[in-house]
This record gives structure tokens, C-alpha cells and sequence, in this order.
């Protein structure tokens, strides 16, 4: 490529902008708010493409247009939701171009090389691509639909395992006591007018997700239960994606907070992939999203 070429991960919690030069070098990066543009409206998606795409090209001292720019944001779909970022994003560089925020995962994943990227943080989804530019997704239909595997999946687990267990219906659970304590409780007769009344966020529940990797690794039978049941959902995921794109021998990238449990989660899902898609190599993301961004974007140079 030349000149130097943008790429921003659009999320609903912040904004990453990067600047890679002809090379494919990272020169400078800049963080903004949120740009979900259902959280935020048009406007503030806008104005967070732009204040991170300022401060990535302060950081690297660049001044001159940006040839190329290719943004990944959560939830795009249609081709209106391409034109909506497109608005929002014009001006940032002389051609710009929008996908959905596993294209650019996958691109950061393996370097730009073809192949699977398994996402696992709040939520969960598989995405793959050939060399061809076939490509194909699987979940990522979110709380109520999918997502399983997830942080979300996990919490929603905890608290079932949790009442089971206070109620005498299910194994006894060490995830009793966290449960309570995350949700500001003393007993389990406050549970339903914490959820119902006062309200839990998808957020709040996620964040049980560590109480089910803790108590998992003190032996607890629910919770063990739990992350091996995740780790049929990812794999179950990505042989879907590997399926529908003919892929055998295939890299298959990890990416979201929910990796950061270790060999606790990793050793059952290297076995359930194993047993789906022999041919599959699980490897650590190799560089994050935004740069996946910016090597899309300079790829249209």
C-alpha cells in the first residue's frame, strides 16, 4: 500500500483508531468513547470516529490525508448499516470502507492470513474467511437469541446454578455465595426483586462470569459444568463455520476477555474442537482488531 491507512474498531464501549504507514507499520493509536450508533445516535458516532482518528494521527505525527480507511463495527449487517458508518465516518480518508467487527478481528487474528476467528467476551460468535474471500458467520445472535458461551451465557448459568443450589434442586454450588455478594444481597429472597425490580444489566450478569471460572477451579461441580458446556457452544461454532467454508486444516484465531480464563477453559475447547474439526489449530490472536482494521484498509491502496 502507500500513503497511510486508517483503521478503527467501533465499539459499544470505545473507539480505537490506528495508523499504519505504507509499510503496514503501526505508527499511532487514539481511543474515544463509545460509537455504537444505537447507544450514541448518528452524531455521537461521528464525533467518536473523529476524536479517535485525531488523536491516532497526533500520535503519529501525520498530517497529511489518509489514503485508505476501513472500519469494523459491532452489529453491521445490511448495506444501510454500511451506509450509516460511511456517513458518519466521511472525511476521515479519500475511501472508506465498513464490515462487521469480526471481519476486522479475523484480519488482526491471523495477520490477514485466511481462516476462523473465535470470539468469546460479553457475547460469542465464529467468523471465517478463505482465501477466495468466501466467508461465513455463526452466532452472535445476542442475549436472547445466542450467545452462548459468552460472559452473559456464563452469568445467566451462575445464577440458575446458584438457585438450584439454594433451593436443593441441583448439586450443592460454591456460586451461592458470589452471586449473592456481586448482586449486593444477603439472602436469596431478595434475588427476585434485585432482577425484576431494581433491574440487572447485561453488563452486571456478564461479570459473574470470573465467580464461575474461580469456583471451577476449586472443583466445583456446577461451575465445571458450566465452562465445559461453553466450550461445546464455541466449538460447536466454529464447525459450523469450518463446515460451511470447506476448511479443514484451519487456524482458528481467539479472541475476547473470556480467553484470558486460561488452560480452565482452554484445555476443554482445544478437546471439543479436536472432536468436531480434527484439523483445526487453536492460536492466540496475534494482533488486535484496530491493526486487523488498518491492514483491511491498507489492502485497498
Amino acid at each position: 500500500m502507500s500513503g497511510y491507512a486508517l483503521g478503527i474498531d467501533a465499539g459499544g464501549t470505545s473507539t480505537v483508531a490506528v495508523i499504519a504507514d505504507g509499510a503496514g507499520r503501526v505508527v499511532g493509536e487514539g481511543r474515544a468513547g463509545a460509537a455504537n450508533p444505537d447507544d450514541v445516535g448518528a452524531d455521537g458516532m461521528a464525533a467518536a470516529l473523529r476524536a479517535a482518528t485525531e488523536a491516532a494521527r497526533s500520535a503519529a505525527g501525520v498530517r497529511a490525508d489518509l489514503e485508505t480507511a476501513f472500519l469494523g463495527v459491532a452489529g453491521v449487517i445490511s448495506e444501510d448499516d454500511r451506509a450509516l458508518v460511511r456517513s458518519a465516518a466521511a472525511g476521515l480518508a479519500r475511501r472508506i470502507e465498513v464490515d462487521h467487527d469480526c471481519r476486522i478481528a479475523l484480519a488482526g487474528g491471523l495477520s490477514g492470513r485466511p481462516g476462523i476467528v473465535l470470539i468469546a467476551g460479553t457475547g460469542s460468535s465464529c467468523y471465517g474467511r478463505t482465501a477466495g474471500g468466501r466467508d461465513w458467520r455463526a452466532g452472535g445472535w445476542g442475549a436472547l437469541a445466542g450467545d452462548e458461551g459468552g460472559s452473559y451465557w456464563l452469568g445467566v448459568g451462575a445464577l440458575r446454578a446458584a438457585v438450584r443450589s439454594a433451593d436443593g434442586r441441583g448439586p450443592r454450588s460454591t456460586l451461592e455465595e458470589p452471586v449473592l455478594a456481586h448482586l449486593g444481597l444477603t439472602g436469596f429472597d431478595e434475588l427476585l426483586g434485585r432482577l425484576h425490580v431494581e433491574g440487572a444489566t447485561r453488563a452486571e450478569i456478564a461479570a459473574l462470569a470470573p465467580s464461575v471460572i474461580a469456583a471451577a477451579r476449586e472443583g466445583d461441580e456446577a461451575a465445571a459444568g458450566l465452562l465445559a458446556a461453553a466450550a461445546r457452544e464455541l466449538a460447536g461454532c466454529v464447525r459450523a463455520v469450518a463446515a460451511r467454508l470447506e476448511l479443514e486444516q484451519v487456524e482458528v484465531a481467539l479472541v475476547g476477555g473470556l480467553f484470558a480464563a486460561g488452560a480452565i477453559l482452554r484445555d476443554p475447547l482445544e478437546h471439543a474442537v479436536a472432536s468436531l474439526v480434527p484439523g483445526a489449530r487453536l492460536v492466540d490472536a496475534e494482533r488486535p482488531p484496530a491493526v486487523g482494521a488498518a491492514l483491511l484498509a491498507g489492502d485497498l491502496g
